[in-house]
């Protein structure tokens, strides 16, 4: 990709982890007060972590983010949500997003 989107109107925030299998570039929902934990199959993610240390996981909530897909997923509003293997999937009950960028198994888009 000739241009870059990254940096666009990021935001992260600072959570406590509910699970260990959290990683950086896992895609995460709210388990309870202050805490994320690993979306499941075809939940919605808040976001995804961006950083993972001591028990607390850095989560962008907004702003532009590229994560692996299985399908082949159209550029303009989507409806995203995840897959049992954390990647990404069109969804008629998932959030809406605007999908930017497509490549064989990546798909960026708008949080």
């Amino acid at each position: 990709m000739n241009i870059n989107f990254s940096g666009y109107n990021e935001n992260v925030v600072t959570f406590e982890i509910a699970d260990s299998d959290i990683v950086m570039g896992t895609p995460v929902k709210m388990s309870s007060s202050a805490t994320v934990m690993k979306c499941n199959d075809g939940d919605n993610m808040i976001g995804v972590a961006v950083n993972v240390r001591n028990g607390y996981a850095a989560v962008q909530l907004t702003g532009y983010i590229e994560m692996p897909t299985e399908e082949t997923i159209s550029v303009g509003y989507q409806t995203l949500s995840v897959n049992e293997k954390g990647k990404v999937e069109v969804n008629s009950s998932g959030r809406e997003y605007l999908v930017t960028y497509v490549e064989q198994g990546i798909v960026g888009f708008i949080l």
